[in-house]
């Protein structure tokens, strides 16, 4: 039986491609060919199956419309993410689930501008509430993010419960017009968060493999770069010199951990004494985790990076032992309610502007259904829920 091939633009090929961040040989690998098939297709020289067009979309993130266009968009060029990983992860390929994830947090905001252009919002309404002057010292900026998040009227109670705290800080984080979205399968050694904080409509993205602890402090981080109107994907594992990385977490923890309330808290404690465990009950006074307080404690003088690095192999084996924990109690269980997770991964304002679109006749029903990822009839489910997860 003879195979179907389909004409296809080879330049469409090669903009997907490109644009998803692949180089031949891992595109190939991905589409499961070899490398000089995906060559002939982007050189005219082949004309794909109908069954690898599929295969390339999925690959490349991309509709299966998009590979079938007359040519490419002009305006739709490959967007790379400033790096801040360390340098034996950034000289890895970007695993299939970071690339999608990235790439549909681009698609979000893409989406979100053009409804606020459509709609006519003002500019208050479409950039973040808050900004943060690079010549003002971390501590300062801290205290600046603190009071925009409305940090010291969280009650106690709230800052003892992890997952209650992220899911507030998130809100105050939509009120000031930052769009916030989780995102799944990625490892948190390749990524704990990234942010498109250039422009309007800034989008931070938490892992949504990270323990709650370890999320509202990269929420905090990304809430940072956004500040100051920057870009970034982050391992936050603390052994970056760049300026604005290291400045990111300063700002994050001076947030989290105000150095007046943070020294008291600490009281006389000193090296001789210092613990993790000591570092997570200092920590969780603050909704912080251990990790993060040692290394408030560190920049502000109360202990040294030898401290950090001794200590760091227990806070690795803590989370190791909490997801082993997590997978052990979820065993048997129902998995997480599908539009519940959906909903956080989306983002609640993501998905209210959309909707908001669609009521303004800005959207069609089409359109909406494809950008919330569920059928037109699902979305009041979508939109009914009233629990979260964080």
């Amino acid at each position: 039986m003879p195979v179907t091939r389909l004409s296809v633009e080879p330049s469409v090929l090669r903009w997907a491609r490109e644009t998803a961040g692949l180089d031949i040989d891992t595109a190939a690998t991905r589409i499961g060919v070899k490398p000089d098939k995906v060559t002939q297709w982007e050189s005219g020289s082949l004309a794909p199956t109908i069954k690898q067009i599929r295969r390339m979309a999925d690959v490349y993130a991309r509709p299966l419309a998009a590979l079938l266009m007359s040519e490419p968009p002009a305006e739709d060029l490959k967007r790379d993410l400033p790096d801040f990983r360390r340098p034996e992860v950034q000289s890895h390929v970007v695993s299939r689930a970071l690339q999608k994830a990235t790439m549909r947090a681009y698609r979000q905001r893409d989406a979100l501008r053009d409804v606020a252009t459509d709609l006519e919002l003002p500019e208050s309404e479409a950039t973040a509430m808050y900004a943060l002057d690079r010549a003002l010292a971390p501590s300062v900026l801290g205290d600046q993010l603190r009071t925009a998040l409305r940090l010291d009227l969280i009650p106690k109670p709230v800052l003892l419960q992890p997952e209650v705290l992220l899911r507030e800080l998130v809100r105050q984080a939509e009120r000031l017009n930052v769009t916030v979205i989780q995102v799944q399968r990625v490892d948190v050694a390749e990524m704990r968060g990234f942010s498109l904080g250039d422009g309007s409509c800034p989008i931070v993205a938490l892992n949504g493999a990270d323990w709650p602890r370890g999320k509202v402090y990269t929420l905090l981080h990304e809430l940072a770069h956004v500040g100051f109107r920057s870009d970034g994907l982050c391992d936050l594992r603390h052994e970056q010199d760049a300026w604005l990385e290291r400045t990111c977490d300063a700002v994050a923890a001076a947030a989290l951990m105000p150095t007046q309330a943070f020294v008291a808290a600490l009281g006389n404690a000193g090296p001789d004494r210092l613990t993790a465990e000591l570092a997570r009950a200092i920590g969780n006074e603050f909704g912080a985790s251990g990790e993060s307080a040692l290394l408030r404690m560190v920049e502000l003088g109360r202990a040294t990076w030898d401290d950090y690095w001794r200590l760091k192999p227990e806070f690795d084996s803590a989370y190791t032992a909490h997801k082993a924990a997590e997978k052990e109690r979820n065993a048997g269980q129902d998995s997480p309610i599908f539009y519940q997770v959906k909903r956080r991964d989306l983002g609640r304002r993501f998905i209210s502007q959309m909707v908001t679109a669609y009521e303004e006749d800005a959207l069609s029903s089409r359109d909406l259904a494809q950008l919330l990822e569920v059928s037109y009839d699902k979305i009041p489910k979508l939109l009914g829920l009233t629990e979260e997860t964080a």
